[in-house]
C-alpha cells in the first residue's frame, strides 16, 4: 500500500507540474500548415472521406479519426484540438514514470519523466500531431510488454498488441520500430540468466501480442483493399517516403561552430547526447552478457535501448529540433537507468576500496546530485527556447472554430482573411488555399476541391500539379488564396498560370493574395 501511495504522489506531482506549465500556454499561437492539415483532415473524415484515398496524407489514417471523435464529442474548434494535445502532454510523462518504475526506484522514475515536461509536445504548441499520438501509444506498448514479462499475465500481452496496432495506425514508422524492438526483447528475455525472478513464458507473450495485432490489422487491411485505399496508402506511406522525402525534406545533422553563441552549440550537442548514451549503455549490457550477469531486469533495459536507438533514426533524415524531440521519450528512461547503474557502480567501487558502506552510499549520492545538477542546469539554461511564453499582448481569435490566442495584430489579420474568404465563397462553394495553409479551410468552413491539402517543392510532380488543376476545375473554387506567390512560381508554375488565367486579384494582404473568378462581378 505504501508503494502505491508513493507512486500516486509522484504521478500527482507530474500532473500538477504539467498543468501548471501547460494550462497558461496550450491555446497560444497557431500553425496554418501542419496543425491545419490535422484539423482539416479530421473534418474531411467527418464528412465521410477516407484518408489517403480521398486526400493525400503522409500519415496513416488513425490520427484524423481520433481528432474527429474529439470534435464530435467536444465541438469542432482549435480549443478541442489543443485540449487533446494537453491531455497527451500530461500522459506521456506519467507513462514514462510508469515504465521507469518497472526497472528503477521513484527518484530515477521522476528523473525519467520530468524532461518530457519541457522537451516534448509543448514545443509543438500542444498540437496532437500523429507523431505524438503514436508516441503515447508506443510508450503504452512498452509498459504493457514489460508488465507481461514481469507478471506472466496474458492480458498485458493483449493490451500490448492493441497498443502496437494503434501505433502502426498513427505513425507506421514508430509502429515498425516497436515491432523490431519487441522481437529483440523476446530474444533478450529468452537469453537472460535465471535469477530470483522466474523466466516469463515468451512464447505465450509473442502469441498474444502478435495475435492481437493480427486480429486488429487484418480486417482493416481487407477494408482498405475493398474501399480502394490500399494502393494510395502504399504509394503515400511507403513509396513516397523511400523515393522523394529524403530528397525534398532531409536536413543533415547540425555541426558545432566555433564562435557562435554557447547556447547554440549546447542545443546542437543535444543531437549527439542520445547516440553517446545509447552506445555506452549498449557496451554496459554487452559487458554483462560476456560476464553472464545478464538477467531479466537487464532484458527490460535492452528493450528500451533498442527502441531508443530506432526512434533516434527519425532525427537522422531530417535533423531539426522538432524531429529530435519526438525521438527522446525512450531515451529519458534509458538515461535515468544509466544514471542509476553508474551510481551503483561508483558505490560498489568506492565501498570495496575503502571497505565502508558509508563511503559507498556517499559516492552514490554524489553521482545522483551531479547528474541532477547537469540535467537541471541544462534545462534552466535552454528553458527560453523550449518554454516559450507570449512576449506581447494577446487575445482570442474570434472565429467559430478559433479559440487560440495570438498577438493583437496577428489575430486581427487572421480574422480579416477568414471573413473575406467567407464573404466571397458561399458555404456550399469550394476554395483553394496554396501552397500549404489548410488552416484556412478549417477556420472558414469551406471545402478543398482537390486531393492535395499541401504543396511542397519537389514533393509533387508536374503530372500531379496538372491533376490538382483538373480537380479544381471540376469543382470551381469561389476563392483562391495564395501565400508568397513568387516562391510558389519557382516549383509550381503550371498552378500559378492556371490561377492567373481564370482568376483576378480581389484582395492583397501583403504576402497573401485573394483571387476571385474572372467572370465574377460584384452586384
Amino acid at each position: 500500500m505504501r508503494r502505491f501511495i508513493g507512486d500516486g504522489v509522484c504521478c500527482a506531482v507530474i500532473i500538477v507540474l504539467c498543468l501548471g506549465l501547460g494550462l497558461p500556454r496550450y491555446r497560444s499561437e497557431i500553425d496554418l500548415g501542419d496543425e491545419g492539415f490535422l484539423a482539416y483532415g479530421a473534418v474531411r473524415v467527418m464528412e465521410g472521406q477516407v484518408p489517403n484515398r480521398d486526400f493525400v496524407s503522409l500519415q496513416p489514417p488513425l490520427s484524423f479519426y481520433t481528432l474527429a471523435a474529439v470534435f464530435k464529442l467536444f465541438g469542432t474548434s482549435l480549443v478541442s484540438l489543443r485540449a487533446m494535445g494537453l491531455c497527451i502532454y500530461v500522459l506521456i510523462p506519467v507513462v514514462l514514470y510508469a515504465i521507469s518504475r518497472q526497472v528503477g526506484g521513484r527518484i530515477l522514475s521522476l528523473a525519467a519523466a520530468l524532461p518530457a515536461t519541457v522537451l516534448g509536445i509543448d514545443f509543438f504548441n500542444f498540437v496532437p500531431y500523429a507523431v505524438w499520438q503514436g508516441e503515447l501509444a508506443a510508450l503504452l506498448t512498452v509498459f504493457f510488454l514489460i508488465r507481461a514479462a514481469v507478471t506472466g499475465r496474458r492480458r498485458w500481452s493483449i493490451l500490448a498488441g492493441a497498443a502496437n496496432s494503434t501505433t502502426l495506425l498513427l505513425r507506421h514508422d514508430q509502429g515498425v520500430y516497436l515491432i523490431v524492438a519487441t522481437i529483440a526483447y523476446i530474444f533478450a528475455l529468452r537469453f537472460a540468466s535465471r535469477d530470483v525472478v522466474s523466466k516469463p513464458n515468451t512464447s505465450r507473450m509473442l502469441r498474444f501480442w502478435a495475435g492481437t495485432m493480427a486480429a486488429i490489422m487484418l480486417p482493416l487491411v481487407i477494408y482498405w483493399f475493398a474501399s480502394g485505399a490500399a494502393d494510395y496508402m502504399f504509394k503515400q506511406l511507403v513509396v513516397f517516403l523511400l523515393t522523394r522525402y529524403a530528397k525534398t525534406s532531409s536536413l543533415p545533422l547540425p555541426m558545432f561552430v566555433a564562435g557562435q553563441p554557447f547556447k547554440n552549440n549546447l542545443l546542437i550537442g543535444l543531437f549527439y547526447v542520445p547516440a553517446v548514451i545509447e552506445f555506452l549503455a549498449a557496451i554496459w549490457l554487452l559487458r554483462l552478457v560476456v560476464r553472464r550477469y545478464f538477467y531479466i531486469e537487464h532484458s527490460h533495459i535492452a528493450f528500451i535501448l533498442v527502441l531508443s536507438m530506432l526512434f533516434y533514426l527519425q532525427a537522422l533524415t531530417r535533423s531539426d529540433i522538432y524531429h529530435l524531440l519526438i525521438t527522446l521519450s525512450p531515451f529519458f528512461v534509458l538515461c535515468a537507468w544509466y544514471i542509476g547503474a553508474l551510481s551503483k557502480a561508483a558505490g560498489g567501487a568506492v565501498g570495496k576500496s575503502y571497505d565502508s558502506q558509508l563511503a559507498a552510499m556517499f559516492s552514490r549520492r554524489v553521482v545522483f546530485v551531479a547528474a541532477g545538477l547537469i540535467a537541471g542546469g541544462f534545462l534552466l539554461y535552454v528553458k527560453p527556447v523550449f518554454l516559450t511564453w507570449p512576449a506581447e499582448a494577446t487575445r482570442e481569435v474570434l472565429l467559430d472554430r478559433g479559440g487560440v490566442r495570438l498577438s493583437l495584430q496577428r489575430a486581427g489579420s487572421l480574422e480579416d482573411i477568414i471573413k473575406v474568404v467567407q464573404k466571397e465563397a458561399e458555404p456550399n462553394r469550394s476554395i483553394l488555399c496554396l501552397p500549404y495553409q489548410p488552416m484556412f479551410y478549417f477556420l472558414s468552413g469551406r471545402r478543398n476541391p482537390t486531393q492535395w491539402n499541401y504543396l511542397w517543392p519537389g514533393d509533387q510532380t508536374p503530372e500531379e500539379h496538372q491533376a490538382l488543376i483538373n480537380q479544381a476545375r471540376s469543382d470551381s473554387p469561389a476563392v483562391v488564396v495564395i501565400v508568397y506567390e513568387s516562391d510558389m512560381r519557382n516549383y509550381a508554375p503550371a498552378i500559378i498560370d492556371y490561377v492567373h488565367s481564370e482568376y483576378k486579384v480581389e484582395y492583397d494582404f501583403g504576402g497573401l493574395t485573394v483571387y476571385s473568378p474572372l467572370e465574377w462581378e460584384k452586384p
